[in-house]
């Protein structure tokens, strides 16, 4: 037998007699039911039981822990997807604007080209939103032929759009 083998069954057998011990002096010491730290046995089938409970609540906490790491995972994916789509979104409405913007520019030269008596014609037809950005693009002198073309009331809508400020607006009747 080898020395560290000896050592081992030597040791082993010293904390098997201690603990033989110790539970002989805990008996003698009138161990009862109604005082566990007295009777070792009932105190190892304590902390036993005690044991069993925590592993339980650490395996059930596991759990958990494992299932709010892939709702975080979800959630974390979910936001990203959000973010991607919010960002296209803007692109794309950044895209129209500019779409918009330049095809009023465009509608702007087309009507500045045109014989002013058809221009005014085409222009009543158009939303008012829509007439006044075109006739802000045009030259002044051509927006004054074509607005002098348009019916009174019409045309004094879109000149009162085209020259007030928004203040002066909002006090007019």
């Amino acid at each position: 037998m080898s020395t560290a083998l000896r050592l081992r069954v030597m040791w082993t057998a010293l904390a098997i007699f201690s603990g033989l011990m110790l539970i002989q002096d805990a008996v003698a010491a009138g161990a009862t039911a109604e005082n566990p730290l007295r009777d070792p046995i009932q105190l190892l089938e304590s902390l036993e039981k005690r044991r069993l409970d925590l592993d339980e609540r650490t395996k059930r906490l596991d759990v958990r822990e494992e299932e709010l790491k892939k709702l975080s995972e979800q959630l974390d994916k979910r936001m990203a997807a959000l973010e991607a789509l919010r960002s296209s979104i803007q692109k794309d409405l950044s895209q129209e604007k500019s779409l918009d913007e330049a095809n009023i520019a465009r509608l702007a030269k087309i009507y500045s080209g045109m014989n002013a008596a058809q221009a005014a014609k085409q222009l009543s037809g158009l939303q008012p939103e829509v007439a006044v950005r075109v006739l802000k693009l045009m030259r002044e002198k051509n927006a004054s032929k074509v607005l002098g073309k348009m019916d009174a009331d019409k045309a004094a809508k879109l000149a009162d759009s085209i020259g007030l400020p928004m203040a002066e607006k909002r006090r007019r009747p």
